[in-house]
């Protein structure tokens, strides 16, 4: 869950009430927060405060506090903010379609900030940097001094060759390419525009520099400081829905800090349109729903009460029905439970009287764990010992140690620190034999099993990867030989009533030419068995013949089949 940092004193302060520290922990914990820990520091607590991870509106000393007064009922009910009309305009270049199309802006005007103020609203900034706007990339969030900008103002892609300004931090000129390259924000952040040949530039009517979004701001025309009482707030991105929630939680800042807030059209190639987008929107749900789901009956008149300590507001149309409006900084509200969720928090959970359910069902075993838990019995039955190995691993042992060429088909662990572990496995043979390598000092036979999941990538699927169970199993000693494996193999087959199943001589790079078969069913391979290869042994620094099977259990249960009981 997210953390905001945030002083007791500012909470308070902000809250204009006196409490204890207790007392609000109790009050994040009705409302579904939680006070993670706090730490004194110069005669004050510095809090951080898990948030619900559905509401990026409090994620910021301004927002919680905004919820709190509601839910306290200090200031309970919708907030109403005023939009004034002006002429401020931001010119969008079809440039930008690909890249990074969408922008929304306010300004903020007769806004007094104090050092605190300016350093929570950076703050605020870069939580919801890291957290909603997906670091940077989804959306970003720009702020400039309204007095050194010449309207109107444009937004499209250039060169980065021709793009020059003092990057904030900086001491001289940059070009794109530079600030990608030299300036630590924009190492950050580079690879949001790799592979474009244009970065989009934000500049206004004089062709000052404001911005390269979403990199980094231009020192010249792009910071504020406590003395700005007139501020562009931006946003870009190339989510439409979360750039219009981004400017709508951070205007709302803005206003609950006692900033006039003017609006600012947004001129696209083919539309225009003013934001930023506080209007309400219109739910409506049946009484009865919220009843049913809450398993309690309320008055009309505590359902609005409910409401409005959450921050909404609403009326019955009539008895049975329900309209509720909802602040334009809500992300959380995308069905009707999200609203008789928000009333059963303004209610309280612990006010529900538990009872238990009516009606009473036996949970059981799925049949694909019943066939697994037998395979495992078998294969204990025939004096096995069942590992269990860890499903990333590396190339060198699942290839290179077995004779076999590098294989692309793999889910790869890019950035990998740790040279042992950069990809998933794929087959568990290698794994079994890391076990047998740690243990070859133990008494012979060494006899392993393991069912497990390898991962397969797969294009038929939207995640383009796909689990696999196999069985895998390995005997070590000096009379292991393919004959032994071939009849281990044969028994399970039987014992899961396969009968007709049939073997083929394959080829495998990690056995022995000769003695490597494949096992198919139905004309499907579902495994291969045979004796390792003497250089495979010798790769894993053993010294005893090994012979090795593995089988496919997803590939055998895509065919129905009566496990035969042995006796």
């Amino acid at each position: 869950m997210p953390v905001l940092d945030v002083k007791f004193s500012r909470i308070k302060k902000l809250l204009n009430i006196d409490l204890t520290l207790e007392e609000l922990a109790e009050v994040l914990f009705r409302y579904g927060m939680e006070l993670e820990s706090y730490e004194e520091r110069d005669n004050d607590y510095l809090l951080k405060i898990e948030i619900t991870p559905d509401r990026p509106d409090m994620l910021s000393t301004w927002g919680l506090v905004r919820a709190l007064k509601k839910y306290l009922e200090i200031s309970p009910g919708l907030e109403r903010y005023t939009i004034r009309d002006s002429n401020y305009k931001i010119i969008v270049d079809k440039s930008v379609e690909n890249i990074r199309p969408f922008i929304a802006a306010t300004v903020a005007r007769n806004i007094n900030l104090n050092e605190d103020d300016l350093e929570e609203l950076i703050y605020a900034q870069e939580k919801l940097h890291e957290t909603f706007c997906r670091g940077r990339k989804k959306a970003s969030i720009g702020f400039y001094p309204l007095r050194k900008i010449a309207w109107p103002l444009k937004y499209f892609a250039e060169n980065p060759e021709k793009i020059k300004f003092k990057p904030l931090g900086a001491d001289r000129e940059m070009n794109g390419y530079e600030i990608l390259e030299i300036h630590p924000t924009g190492q950050k952040y580079a690879h949001i525009l790799k592979g474009f040949d244009r970065y989009p530039l934000f500049t206004d009517n004089l062709g000052h520099v404001l911005s390269l979004p979403p990199i980094i701001n231009s020192e010249d025309y792009g910071k504020i400081t406590e003395e700005d009482k007139d501020i562009l707030l931006e946003v870009t991105g190339i989510h439409k829905p979360t750039v219009e929630l981004v400017i709508n939680i951070m205007s709302s800042i803005l206003k609950d800090i006692g900033a006039d807030l003017y609006s600012v059209e947004i001129v696209y190639p083919s539309l225009s349109e003013r934001s930023p987008y506080l209007e309400n929107s219109v739910w409506k749900l049946r009484y009865n729903y919220i009843t049913k789901v809450l398993g309690i009956e309320l008055a009309t008149e505590d359902v609005i009460s409910l409401l409005k300590k959450m921050g909404l507001d609403g009326h019955f149309i009539d008895k049975e029905e329900i309209e509720v409006l909802v602040p334009g900084y809500r992300a959380d509200i995308l069905h009707p439970i999200d609203i008789v969720d928000d009333i059963a928090r303004a209610y309280g959970f612990d006010n529900f009287e538990p009872e238990l359910t009516p009606v009473f069902t036996t949970g059981g075993s799925l049949k694909r764990t019943e066939i697994i838990d037998y395979v495992r019995e078998l294969m204990l039955g025939l004096g096995f010992n069942e590992v269990f190995t860890f499903a990333l691993t590396n190339m060198e042992d699942q290839f290179d140690k077995m004779l076999l060429p590098r294989d692309e088909n793999i889910v790869a662990i890019m950035g990998a620190k740790e040279a042992k572990i950069n990809m998933v496995r794929k087959w568990l043979i290698p794994e079994l034999l890391k076990t047998l390598a740690y243990n070859k000092d133990k008494k012979y036979p060494l006899k392993f099993f393991e069912v497990s999941d390898v991962v397969i990538l797969s294009e038929e699927v939207d995640v383009r990867a796909v689990n696999e169970t196999r069985l895998a199993a390995i005997t070590a000693h000096v009379d292991a030989s393919f004959t032994e494996i071939r009849s281990t193999a044969e028994y399970l087959l039987r014992a899961l009533g396969f009968e007709n199943f049939k073997i083929r001589r394959i080829s495998h790079s990690s056995f022995v030419e000769g003695r490597v078969i494949g096992i198919y069913v139905n004309d499907v391979e579902v495994g291969f068995l045979g004796e390792l290869h003497p250089q495979v042994i010798i790769n894993w620094g053993l010294a005893v013949p090994i012979a090795a099977m593995e089988i496919s259990l997803d590939k055998l249960m895509a065919w129905p089949y009566k496990p035969v009981e042995i006796a």
